[in-house]
């Protein structure tokens, strides 16, 4: 991220302008407004000063020395266009007044008109050519149009020339931290900012260049400690806010990003939109951490609108973009920001994620070994392309290699939880593919861990226990995920899965159906709804059967009770009654 280097701006303006303040003198009534004007900026009241300037050019507007001064204090005001226009005006009247150019070239610099800046500091060089103070301004301007190496040879001109005022070696040394760190050489460039800070230890510039450098080595908490002590320097410097922002979205600290973009963009003047464009990039990849993808989408169009050139932005656009499950669009954007800038390792990056989702894993794995090659200072850049790779062998089936990749996304020094987890999410599904199940269900643990938010996490910590045959730990698992409101189509179709295990087919249904809600083009989904909705179906027909074959037997039972008991009734009715005892013969004679 380029900053504009504020501190050096401000040194410059007390130089030349407090000097100037007092160097003219009239008898006249304009001078004895322009001396009022001078005592009243001297004194702080910057507003009442250029009342009295205004007075004294009504008087007379043909002193360069009146236009000056009411541009020192326009710029003072943060009226950066206004100032421009009085130096404009005291260059027409005095074409030689070199002051004019070196504090135009500032004010331009500020306002990002760059080319145009380089363009006026540079006739201040030709009016002046062994005055450091030119050749400072016009480091600080070849490091905003990343003209590193030659920021970096102008930086050491200054330092050769060795001059009196330790501020203007301060911001020398500050602007050469500045070139090597974009030049890759981050040790160097704390070097030289340590030794920028040895000559002016409130060098803003050379705070903020120290906190790229840590950035640039990964040590990202250091970054924030720099912005930090930058801040305690001038607390309403827009540029330390918005370094940190991106720092902390690095340390997965994405609502704290938040708030450093929103002050940032409270202290932006309006005349910057590279600033506000810059606040808006690092507020998208925020806002894509916290899982808020239409609001990340819509700061990085507006960043994009506010600076057409911002590759970063249409980076962020197009991870928005994957993350909504819109490829081919984050394919393109991804594209254009690789034409605006074919050295973003980021735009790889994003651009390798769009075909790992478009199942495009060979051009994938390609594409995200350039975004490694092109930023290895990056960090979270890395881990992601590593794992990006890693998942993309793993779609191919090639799980070992996949693996390698995933381990190597481990073992970056990433503080990033997110970025951990999605890592440890695809190990576990490597190792899955591998039949290494106890292995799968420790890196499973591990990313939910590190973030409890990742529902891939949960999709294969269940998948790894239902084929552990541990059903009933399965769905807890899914049950959490639902509860947490992550749950996508996968975790339901575990759901599925482990209900119909135990038998609970209903349910099982229900849960494939959510599934194919979420996702309707879900195979797996559909083939568990089929073979459910049959099991299902073949369940109630023996049922049906089985009803109906109790309701049979009963009904014959009751039948044959009924026909034997109307048997039995018929028999007792016919018997004939007993016959009297027979009488044997001495019973008959006795009667």
């Amino acid at each position: 991220m380029k900053t504009t280097l504020k501190s050096i701006i401000i040194i410059f303006i007390i130089l030349f302008s407090l000097s100037l303040l007092t160097s003219i003198s009239y008898a006249d009534s304009a001078m004895q407004y322009f001396s009022e004007g001078n005592s009243l900026f001297e004194a702080g009241k910057i507003e009442e000063a250029i009342q009295s300037y205004n007075k004294a050019i009504e008087l007379n507007p043909n002193l360069a020395e009146i236009h000056y001064n009411k541009g020192v204090a326009l710029f003072n005001l943060k009226k950066y266009n206004e100032a421009i226009e009085s130096y404009n005006r005291s260059i027409e009247l005095a074409p030689n007044f070199k002051e004019a150019y070196l504090n135009k070239s500032i004010c331009l610099l500020v306002v990002s008109k760059f080319e145009e800046a380089l363009e006026t500091v540079n006739k201040f060089i030709e009016m002046s050519p062994n005055e450091p103070n030119g050749y400072t301004v016009k480091g600080s301007i070849l490091i905003m149009i990343e003209k590193y190496e030659e920021a970096l040879e102008v930086s050491n001109k200054v330092i050769a020339m060795n001059p009196n005022n330790q501020s203007v070696l301060s911001v020398a040394y500050s602007n050469k931290g500045y070139a090597l760190v974009w030049l890759k050489k981050p040790k160097e460039a704390l070097e030289a900012c340590n030794k920028s800070l040895e000559l002016s230890g409130d060098n803003l510039d050379a705070h903020i260049a120290i906190s790229l450098a840590h950035s640039s080595l990964g040590n990202y908490e250091e970054a924030v400690n720099w912005c930090d002590k930058a801040i305690k320097i001038d607390p309403n410097a827009v540029e330390p806010y918005i370094n940190k922002s991106n720092y902390l979205v690095n340390l997965g600290k994405s609502k704290e990003a938040l708030e450093c973009c929103s002050k940032a963009s409270e202290l932006n003047v309006p005349q910057n939109p590279v600033y506000e464009s810059i606040i808006l990039t690092n507020k998208s990849a925020a806002l894509i951490f916290e899982n808020n993808y239409e609001e990340a989408l819509a700061a990085a169009e507006k960043a994009i609108e506010l600076d057409p050139k911002n590759a970063l932005a249409y980076v962020n656009k197009a991870n928005a973009l994957n993350m909504a499950g819109s490829y081919d669009e984050a394919l393109s954007f991804s594209d254009k920001a690789i034409e605006i800038d074919p050295d973003c390792g980021e735009a790889y990056g994003a651009k390798g994620s769009a075909l790992f989702y478009l199942g495009r894993f060979d051009e994938s794995i390609e594409t995200c070994k350039k975004a490694i090659e092109l930023s290895p200072e990056n960090i979270i850049l890395c881990v992601q392309a590593y794992t990006n790779i890693g998942s993309s062998l793993s779609e191919k089936g090639m799980y070992e290699e996949a693996l390698k990749n995933l381990d190597k996304a481990l073992e970056l020094p990433s503080k990033n939880a997110k970025a951990i987890s999605i890592a440890y999410s695809n190990k576990a599904y490597a190792l899955i593919g591998l039949e290494k199940f106890e292995d799968a269900l420790e890196c499973a643990n591990k990313a939910i861990e590190a973030d409890p938010s990742n529902v891939m996490g949960y999709s294969n910590k269940s998948s790894v226990l239902m084929r552990l045959s541990r059903y009933k730990e399965a769905l807890e698992c899914c049950d959490e995920a639902i509860k947490l409101n992550i749950a996508d189509y996968a975790v339901y179709n575990n759901k599925g899965l482990a209900l119909e295990s135990q038998g609970k087919l209903g349910k099982a249904l229900e849960a494939f159906n959510k599934s194919l809600e979420l996702n309707p083009d879900y195979k797996n989904a559909q083939d568990n709804i089929q073979r459910v909705s049959t099991k299902l179906t073949i369940r109630r027909v023996l049922l049906i059967f089985g009803i109906f074959a109790f309701v049979t037997a009963i009904t014959i039972a009751t039948v044959i009770f009924i026909v034997l008991r109307k048997r039995k009734t018929t028999v007792q009715s016919i018997n004939p009654p007993m016959p009297e005892p027979f009488l044997n013969y001495d019973e008959l004679n006795q009667k």
